[in-house]
């Protein structure tokens, strides 16, 4: 290939979104939080492919792989010295509402009903055009700003007509963060109308390292609008092979009358291993075992569940009977900093104030529950979640020295009891620079 021909291509892969070559990381330590793998390696390397997507990684500077070797070759390779900084999978928010990026504060003194009442009864309504799409996009930036690569975004729609709730899908699709849709289904429409609806985004899933969309989900309102509703939703989601999401056992205020409504979601066929409830904090011995004996899977919200007083899940136990717990920022209404740090430190913390020990789930424990664990509850794991090769290149450069933390004595330590999102020097999706030092790169977020 002439030197004109590799410019044309490097500059083609540019422009499609695309790292212009492969871009090798070396001399810092690598978290790959994948299965089974809790020792950190020091002084490794890390190769991103032209596609996006992590093709090497290992001990030591990559000049004994033959796949950097290949690579190293090539036209527009470049290489960055990571040395003192820690590289581990972007994280994974498993429950989050993108639009209440711009409701921070409401009812500070509120639980969940009066917060509900406070925020979505009080404003919902007067939405117009446009607004969800722009409170969308300041979510999305928002998350990403702190670390978070992949969302699941819980969507609401007020009643309003189908465009203007769509504008939460369409607006999210021009951001870099990847995303798992959670779509809510129009009750006054029919089920081939609903089907409809959802093939055509189905259709826009295509996970590839360039493109934000990973899947689509279903967020069941029918727990709340009657059982008639749960039944369709739940079937129509079977039907397409979809999962499903679920607010539950919320507020500690109604948990009597929550678990109640157990024997509905039963008897509407919701528990199956595509259900995820999200914050599950209430729950009873029974609860418990048939949610986990059917596959069912629960996600994590700390940082919302203390705000409004809602409660702390017993996460041991529920580990130990074997259901699946992933974890979310929630919405930054009632989770103000987005920030998956805060999530799992706070999350640790509150365990252990109740245990009154420190032992039971450990600091790579709780990174791996916002990463890969979330990511196999949200059926992502095959691209995110883990430095692995063949998943898409999505991970952060943290800084333990910016702002000063000390030594690093434990690097997963280091993570979760001395890091924020301030110590993240850049978030790389699919290979590809999206925010560096706190800066959105390639977006207007000051006209935003």
């Amino acid at each position: 290939m002439t030197s004109l021909r590799r410019f044309l291509t490097a500059l083609a892969l540019c422009l499609a979104g695309h790292a212009s070559a492969a871009t090798l990381y070396h001399g810092g330590t690598l978290l790959t939080l994948a299965s089974g793998q809790d020792r950190p390696i020091e002084r490794g390397y890390l190769l991103v492919s032209d596609d996006g997507q992590i093709a090497a990684l290992g001990l030591g500077d990559g000049t004994t792989d033959p796949v950097v070797t290949a690579d190293r070759g090539a036209a527009g390779f470049t290489t960055v010295d990571v040395s003192g900084r820690i590289l581990l999978p972007g994280f994974v928010s498993g429950h989050s509402h993108l639009w209440q990026s711009v409701f921070r504060g409401i009812t500070p003194a509120a639980e969940l009903s009066a917060w509900l009442q406070g925020l979505h009864y009080t404003y919902g309504p007067h939405f117009a055009a446009g607004d969800f799409a722009a409170f969308t996009l300041h979510g999305a930036y928002d998350q990403l700003r702190h670390g978070v690569t992949t969302t699941y975004n819980h969507s609401h729609a007020f009643g309003r007509d189908f465009e203007r709730y769509r504008e939460q899908f369409t607006a999210k699709l021009t951001t870099p963060q990847r995303f798992v849709f959670a779509w809510v289904n129009d009750a006054s429409a029919d089920d081939a109308t609903w089907v409809a609806r959802l093939e055509a985004v189905i259709a826009q899933v295509q996970p590839r390292a360039d493109r934000p969309l990973l899947g689509l989900c279903l967020n069941a309102v029918g727990l709340h609008r009657g059982p008639a509703i749960l039944l369709r939703e739940i079937a129509v989601a079977k039907k397409i092979g979809r999962t499903v999401q679920v607010n539950y056992l919320e507020p500690s205020a109604s948990q009597i009358e929550d678990r109640a409504a157990w024997p509905k979601i039963k008897a509407a066929g919701g528990l199956f291993s595509g259900m995820s409830f999200a914050h599950f904090i209430h729950t009873d011995d029974t609860v418990l075992r048939e949610a986990a004996a059917a596959g069912a899977a629960m996600i994590w919200n700390p940082l919302s569940n203390v705000r409004l007083a809602s409660g702390l899940p017993q996460i041991e136990a529920y580990l130990a009977a074997g259901l699946r717990v992933g974890m979310g920022v929630e919405g930054q209404a009632s989770a103000e900093i987005s920030d998956p740090f805060e999530n799992i430190r706070l999350g640790l913390y509150a365990l252990r104030i109740r245990r009154e020990n420190a032992g039971g789930l450990q600091p790579i424990d709780l990174l791996r529950l916002h990463t890969l664990k979330t990511a196999e509850v949200l059926g992502v794991q095959r691209w995110v979640g883990s430095l692995e090769v063949g998943k898409f290149a999505d991970f952060l450069v943290v800084d333990p020295g910016n702002p000063a933390t000390g030594p690093v004595w434990d690097a997963a330590a280091t993570i979760v009891f001395a890091c924020s999102s301030r110590n993240v020097s850049s978030v790389v999706i699919g290979g590809k620079k999206v925010i560096e030092s706190g800066r959105v790169l390639d977006h207007d977020a000051v006209a935003l």
